[in-house]
């Protein structure tokens, strides 16, 4: 048996027994004394299948109501339609099925005279019907909003979540052969210039990839563990470039706070690429934490030809932050300077 038929097995059981149960209940509440004997609980019969009927017809109204309205006006994107179809919906399949089981139970029982038909008797039998479909599709209304508002909100967390692994693979797949490349380069030049040098460099290097591959699913790290690594990254450049050439300052106290992995490196990678970097003009980098921002400025110095862009640059950083939380990052840019205030994120516990 399928997983659907298997649901609706359940469904029509469920009812069944309800439907039952209010059945044999329901009498109860009008002629009491006839459940004191079992002559007069035999009388009831009668009664008990109207109750039995009626709350069939409640049951059903109830049931296709939904089954239409979720296909046609689902909760999450036609709120204010769905609730008002809900209550006339409701309210017409409820009427027209008590309508319907009062004029077929009557008929049995030869209780109608169809040269005068009561029409007024059997409407007044609906009303109440009605109400009791209005209290049951409350329950349906809230089940369905929150079950249909819960699936939707785990569909956005995962969507989020692979749009920002996605962010942080195409850095990655950017990072590792483009700074490779460049590290290789230099790291070939200084292997016939300076042995110990050398070996530093690729201390250093190796440093650096060990970070890549731990943080690569992890959407936030400590910032001072981000920190450590930015000074990594920044010493390979300066053993590269050379320490008169560049030249950085990053805080010794940091608050204890969180941020999106590799945003420094990237953000130092985008300075080192765009400006130029020469001893009688270094470039300054500067990393410190104002309030709940993490600021990184450089001084500009703007080379004649920074080479194509990479495109993930601060786009990338950007995304990566509207997907961890609703804040955004500052971007300031004059005639000497040019600055990125990063928010600080909350720490995870």
């Amino acid at each position: 048996m399928s997983k659907d038929k298997k649901r609706l097995s359940k469904l029509l059981f469920w009812l069944i027994g309800i439907n039952a149960l209010i059945s044999i209940i329901m009498p109860f509440f009008y002629v009491p004394e006839r459940y004191y004997t079992l002559k007069g609980f035999i009388s009831l019969w009668d009664d008990m299948l109207y109750s039995f009927l009626l709350a069939w017809a409640i049951a059903g109204s109830v049931l296709l109501n939904e089954i239409i309205l979720d296909k046609k006006l689902p909760w999450l994107k036609y709120a204010g339609k769905r609730f008002a179809m809900e209550i006339i919906g409701v309210s017409v399949f409820s009427f027209v099925a008590a309508f319907a089981v009062n004029v077929l139970f009557f008929s049995a029982f030869s209780l109608i005279d169809w040269n005068n038909f009561p029409w007024g008797k059997i409407a007044k039998n609906c009303i109440t019907p009605v109400f009791i479909s209005y209290g049951i599709t409350a329950f349906f209304i809230s089940r369905s909003f929150l079950t249909n508002w819960r699936d939707q909100a785990i569909k956005n967390e995962k969507a989020r979540s692979e749009r920002y692994r996605g962010q942080v693979q195409v850095l990655r797949d950017q990072l590792n052969p483009h700074f490779l490349f460049n590290s290789l380069n230099a790291l070939t030049n200084l292997v016939y210039e300076d042995a110990d040098r050398s070996s530093e460099y690729i201390r250093k290097l190796s440093q650096f990839y060990r970070y890549v591959l731990e943080v690569q699913n992890e959407e936030v790290v400590p910032l001072s563990r981000e920190l450590d690594f930015a000074k990594s990254y920044l010493e390979l450049q300066q053993i590269r470039f050379g320490t008169n050439a560049l030249q950085y300052q990053l805080p010794d106290k940091v608050p204890d706070s969180v941020i999106p992995p590799l945003v420094l490196q990237l953000l130092f990678e985008n300075a080192i690429k765009h400006n130029k970097i020469e001893h009688e003009n270094p470039l300054i980098i500067k990393v410190y934490a104002d309030d709940n921002m993490l600021i990184v400025e450089n001084n500009l110095q703007k080379r004649n030809n920074p080479g194509e862009s990479t495109g993930i640059g601060l786009n990338n950083i950007s995304e990566r932050y509207r997907a961890l939380s609703d804040q955004e990052i500052d971007i300031n840019s004059t005639g000497n300077l040019f600055q990125v205030r990063l928010p600080l994120l909350k720490t995870l516990n």
